[in-house]
């Protein structure tokens, strides 16, 4: 009765070891999948009720999360720093060369298949403005199209009016042909987005899609669309601007045409009166100096004149047109019509026309009011004018309209702003040393900023990366302007390991020379550790149970050593030969082996218990699993099983079996 209870003891021991190694050997499957970055492997319904399985269920939910983050955030950086780049060699291009080239990188980094680009055009007095294709692609290649939409007519136009974002999910048959600007085609969505700044609407970019747009795709364009609208902006200012230059220098010929003019007849006078023609000659010179120079500033500058305490006396059409006012609207008030109140209230202001009324001059960048009441942005020098007595006469004042690039850099540090909320930013000179960093990046270092400004970027290198070819390169790479991004390991102010996913970012001046380096990073560390812990849980498992690796044909590919010493062969001897080398006769040509690798390559994966024989043609019993290996497509690159020797737990029941019936 004793063996009888003994026996039934060994046997619920061996199922629970069998259900243990089952679980073991699915986790350990699992595993290997998540190492391998597919984190979309089941789990089966016996696993996900143990508490392994539950945990193995919370790794991969993390996983999948903090995957699904970061590649979002470095899609969304990614294009910001490319179109960046982009926008940022706009000078050299005319404007619908820079429209083909954003909307192409658009449409292929949204995934879009059609796309077009809409400038508002203003030109013209007396005509109403409208908007004009200027950029048109799809399916990969650019279209040349034209097309002209009025304010308010169709999703376009409407677009710009309403200065709002239009994203159409279910478009009619006919909208193609009816309101949109992209060929024939019948996309199954449609996104419009207006191209502003400050509530100003310079054009419209349309996308159309056969698949639906992500909201961080929506929220990327979003973001872009304000740089485009900068883009156009200023080539389209710059044309303008160059108009006036051939223009100005036009006149510039006229007048010394002019003065030639003159020249001679003053010439033919001193033939006749040499004396007078001599002081003639000079006052002559003066005058014309005086008026070229007054020319010149006219055709340049805004000018205004005023009285020594402030009253507006004067002001040339370059004033007026800066300002928006009649000079009838400033003749005779005062100066503190074209000041904010918040200046009008200020110390400075209180004592700024006493100090101009004693001679002292004033230069710098001044915020002042249209007539509108909109902010402008004057770069001017207030400048007494004296009497022959040495006093203040008037005051004139010289100024440039730099309104667009105040408002160009009050963008700029907006976006820094945002990037120093949400990012670890580090600035270093072309060579790597270190010229400041903002507070993410120091918290993720453990440094202050006092503790590295001024050293060199190997201080957060570990050795091992110091003294590799790559490291060696890397600063010549980053000062020839080529921008470097990946994962990077650095060491903290404590000596551990941080992981940093960022980009090395050369910055560029006008001359196209390296003037500092950026680095935009997220710290990983957190994620990069617990692939590590997984990695290590793998070769656990490695350590303790028996593998072997097949092609999907059965073909032997690699065997651990605990394979090895259960079958008593080398590797050298079962390399590149089949699994039927294993197999008994009687089992190798059954009907079921027939099936077996073809179920195998099929992705189905095999378990139970198997007798296979050893070199010296000893019977070994392998509890196992063959597990299918999928690519990234789904196809089958190779088979691993997962083995336990089971022949000595097996050997003790056949002597259980044996003891019971001889009682």
């Amino acid at each position: 009765m004793k063996i009888f209870k003994t026996r039934a003891k060994h046997k619920e021991i061996a199922e629970q070891l069998l259900q243990q190694n089952n679980l073991l050997n699915e986790a350990a499957s699992f595993m290997k999948e998540i190492e391998r970055g597919n984190l979309d492997m089941p789990l089966s319904e016996k696993m996900i009720q143990a508490t392994l399985g539950k945990s193995l269920l919370g790794i991969k939910a993390h996983l999948q999360d903090i995957k699904k983050g970061d590649n979002e955030r470095n899609w969304l950086n990614t294009g910001l720093a490319n179109f960046s780049d982009i926008l940022r060699n706009k000078e050299s291009k005319k404007l619908a060369a820079l429209s083909d080239e954003i909307l192409k990188n658009i449409v292929q980094y949204l995934g879009a298949n059609q796309g077009a680009i809409f400038v508002l055009n203003e030109e013209g007095e007396g005509k109403d403005p409208y908007l004009e294709m200027i950029s048109c692609y799809a399916y990969e290649k650019k279209k040349y199209l034209e097309k002209r939409i009025n304010l308010g007519e169709g999703l376009v136009g409407q677009c710009v009016l309403e200065k709002d974002m239009i994203y159409l999910k279910k478009t009619p048959d006919d909208y193609v042909r009816i309101t949109s600007g992209l060929g024939q085609a019948t996309p199954k969505e449609v996104l419009i987005v207006p191209l502003l700044i400050n509530e100003k609407s310079f054009g419209v970019i349309e996308l159309a899609s056969f698949e639906e747009f992500p909201p961080y795709k929506i929220d990327f364009l979003k973001k872009l669309s304000e740089n485009i609208a900068a883009a156009i902006k200023n080539v389209k200012e710059g044309d303008r601007i160059l108009t006036l230059l051939h223009s100005s220098q036009e006149q510039a010929e006229e007048l010394r045409a002019q003065e030639e003019e003159m020249r001679q007849n003053m010439e033919e006078l001193q033939a006749t009166q040499e004396e007078m023609q001599r002081k003639s000659d000079e006052i002559a010179k003066a005058s014309a100096e005086m008026i070229s120079i007054k020319n010149g500033i006219d055709a340049s500058m805004a000018t205004i004149e005023f009285t020594p305490d402030g009253l507006i006396l004067a002001a040339n059409p370059n004033f007026l047109k800066v300002t928006g006012y009649k000079i009838s609207e400033l003749k005779g008030r005062h100066h503190k019509q074209l000041v904010p109140e918040e200046i009008i209230d200020s110390d400075d202001y209180k004592k700024f026309w006493s100090r101009l009324a004693a001679g002292e001059s004033f230069t710098g960048i001044f915020k002042r009011l249209s007539a509108e009441r909109k902010i402008i942005w004057l770069n001017a020098v207030y400048n007494p004018i004296l009497d022959a007595k040495g006093e203040v006469a008037k005051v004139v004042k010289f100024a440039t309209d730099v309104t667009e690039q105040q408002e160009r850099i009050s963008e700029n540090q907006g976006l820094i702003s945002g990037m120093n909320a949400t990012m670890a930013l580090i600035e270093f000179t072309p060579d790597g040393t270190i010229l400041t960093a903002n507070e993410n990046f120091t918290k993720a270092m453990k440094y202050s900023l006092d503790q590295i400004k001024g050293k060199h970027h190997s201080k957060f290198v570990p050795k091992e990366i110091l003294d590799s070819p790559d490291y060696k390169t890397f600063w010549k790479r980053l000062s020839s302007g080529e921008a470097i991004a990946g994962v990077f390991k650095r060491i903290n102010s404590s000596g551990k390991t941080v992981w940093l996913n960022a980009i090395y970012n050369p910055i560029l001046n006008a001359n196209k020379d390296v003037v500092k380096v950026i680095k935009f990073a997220t710290d990983i560390t957190q994620q990069q550790e617990l692939l590590a812990e997984i990695k290590s849980t793998m070769e656990g498992i490695e350590t303790t149970m028996a593998t072997i690796e097949f092609k999907p044909d059965g073909t032997i590919v690699n065997a651990n050593k605990l394979f090895l010493t259960s079958m008593k062969y080398t590797l050298d001897e079962i390399k590149g030969e089949h699994h039927s080398k294993f197999v008994p006769l009687e089992v190798r040509h059954s009907e079921s082996y027939k099936q077996f690798w073809p179920t195998l390559a099929s992705g189905k994966p095999v378990s139970g218990v198997f007798k296979r024989v050893a070199s010296d043609n000893s019977v070994v019993l392998l509890n196992a699993i063959y597990n299918p290996i999928l690519d990234t497509e789904g196809k089958v690159i190779k088979v691993l099983k997962f083995a336990t020797d089971i022949t000595a737990s097996r050997k003790m029941l056949d002597e259980l079996d044996l003891e019971k019936n001889k009682v």
